[in-house]
C-alpha cells in the first residue's frame, strides 16, 4: 500500500492549529501505482477517501507547566466520494502529557471526543494509534500501538507510558502516528505534532541522581511568601534586593543555576567570614549561591544590610532558622522542576528560572 499525504490545501488548514498541529489527506490502496490511461485516472478519483483535519477554533486551549502540557483543538474527519464531501465526523481532540521528575517514564494521552457525524460519517471510524519514539541515542520507548472505534456522542482516550533509557541528558520528541480507517473507504494516515520537547536526565544536583524528564522550555519561577513566620525574613530580603540591584536579578533577568562546586565559591565571596554575625544570625546572599550571578563582592564592603542600587550582590543578616528553612524551600524548588546544572567542556550550562517575590 502506498500511502499519499494531504493536499496543500488541507496542510494549510491545519497549520493553523496553533501553529504544529496535524493535518493529513487521502490515502490511496492496493492499486495506487500511477494509472496509465484516462479511465485510471477517473476510477482513481472516485475512489472514497477519508481525511483528517484539526482546525483552530475559539475554543483551542494551550497549556504548559514545567511537568505537564495540554492541547486541544477542533477534530475533523471527513469521508470524500471523489470530488463531493458525502460525510463528517466533528468533534474535539485533546492532547496531554505528565512528566514525572522523579521517574524515567512518563504518560501521553490523547482523547477524541466526537459530537456530530452526518452522511456517511454516522458509522464512525476506527482508528490505530501508536507512539513513534524516533531513533537513535535519543530514543526512547513506548507501550504498544492500540485500536479503538470513534463515533458521534463517544469520548475515546489512547494511554501511552514512555520511557527514557540511560543515563546521559537526553531530549525526546515522541509523535503519535494515527492510522484510521472505515469500510468502503482508503485509509487516511498522519502523525499528531509532538508535544514540547521532553528533557530527561540523571544529574545528581537534583533529587540525588534520580532519573526524571521535564520539558526544559518552560522557565518557571521561584517564589516563597514575605509574611510566612519562618523564612518570611528570607523572603523580604530577596523582595527588596530583586528590585534595586542593578539588572534586577531574578525579577527582570532570568537566574541560571550553576555547580554544587561553583556554589560553595560563590557563598565565600558573597558571605565572606570576615563579616560579623550577630547572636542567632546567618548571612543571607542574594543572588542565591547556587545560582551563576551570585558569587560577587562587589559593593559589599562592610555594608552587608545595606543595598547599593549599583551592586549587584547582596547580604543581609537574617534569623538562621529562616535562612535555612528558605534555603530548603529553594532546594525543594530545584527538586520539583528539576532546575539543574552541568559543565561542558569550560562552560557550565545551567536552567534558567525567575524568582519574582509577590
Amino acid at each position: 500500500m502506498r500511502i499519499l499525504r494531504s493536499s496543500a490545501t488541507i496542510k494549510a488548514a491545519a497549520a493553523a492549529v496553533l501553529g504544529a498541529l496535524l493535518a493529513t489527506g487521502a490515502a490511496s490502496g492496493p492499486s495506487a501505482a500511477a494509472p496509465h490511461t484516462a479511465a485510471a485516472k477517473t476510477a482513481a478519483a472516485q475512489t472514497p477517501q477519508l481525511r483528517t483535519v484539526f482546525t483552530a477554533g475559539a475554543k483551542s486551549t494551550v497549556r504548559y507547566t514545567r511537568t505537564s502540557g495540554y492541547i486541544s483543538a477542533g477534530y475533523e474527519m471527513t469521508f470524500w466520494q471523489g470530488p463531493f464531501l458525502v460525510g463528517t465526523l466533528s468533534g474535539i481532540y485533546v492532547e496531554s502529557e505528565r512528566l514525572n521528575v522523579k521517574s524515567n517514564t512518563w504518560k501521553r494521552q490523547w482523547t477524541i471526543k466526537a459530537t456530530s457525524a452526518t452522511g456517511a460519517a454516522q458509522g464512525g471510524v476506527t482508528s490505530l494509534v501508536k507512539v513513534n519514539c524516533g531513533r537513535g541515542s535519543t530514543a526512547c520507548t513506548s507501550t504498544g500501538p492500540q485500536t479503538k472505534h470513534i463515533r458521534a456522542g463517544s469520548s475515546v482516550t489512547f494511554g501511552f507510558n514512555i520511557t527514557s533509557h540511560g543515563n546521559k541528558i537526553l531530549t525526546h520528541k515522541p509523535v503519535l502516528n494515527v492510522t484510521t480507517t472505515a469500510p468502503g473507504y482508503l485509509p487516511v494516515v498522519g502523525d499528531v505534532a509532538a508535544l514540547r520537547t521532553v528533557r530527561c536526565d540523571s544529574e545528581k544536583i537534583t533529587n540525588g541522581g534520580k532519573r526524571g524528564c521535564v520539558y526544559p522550555s518552560v522557565v518557571p519561577n521561584f517564589a516563597i511568601s514575605r509574611t510566612n513566620h519562618i523564612w518570611g525574613e528570607m523572603a523580604r530580603h530577596v523582595y527588596t534586593a530583586e528590585r534595586t540591584l542593578k539588572g534586577r536579578p531574578g525579577h527582570a533577568k532570568p537566574l541560571h543555576r550553576t555547580t554544587s562546586a561553583q556554589a560553595t565559591l560563590n557563598r565565600r565571596r558573597s558571605c565572606p567570614t570576615s563579616l560579623h554575625r550577630p547572636r542567632g544570625k546567618q548571612c543571607d546572599e542574594y543572588p542565591y549561591a547556587s545560582v551563576q550571578e551570585g558569587g560577587s563582592n562587589k559593593g559589599l564592603g562592610k555594608k552587608c544590610n545595606t543595598i547599593d542600587p549599583n551592586a549587584t550582590q547582596s547580604c543581609r543578616m537574617i534569623d538562621k532558622d529562616a535562612n535555612h528553612k528558605g534555603g530548603g524551600q529553594l532546594s525543594k524548588f530545584y527538586n520539583d522542576n528539576r532546575i539543574i546544572a552541568y559543565k561542558s567542556g569550560n562552560k557550565i550550562i545551567g536552567d534558567t528560572f525567575f524568582s519574582k517575590i509577590p
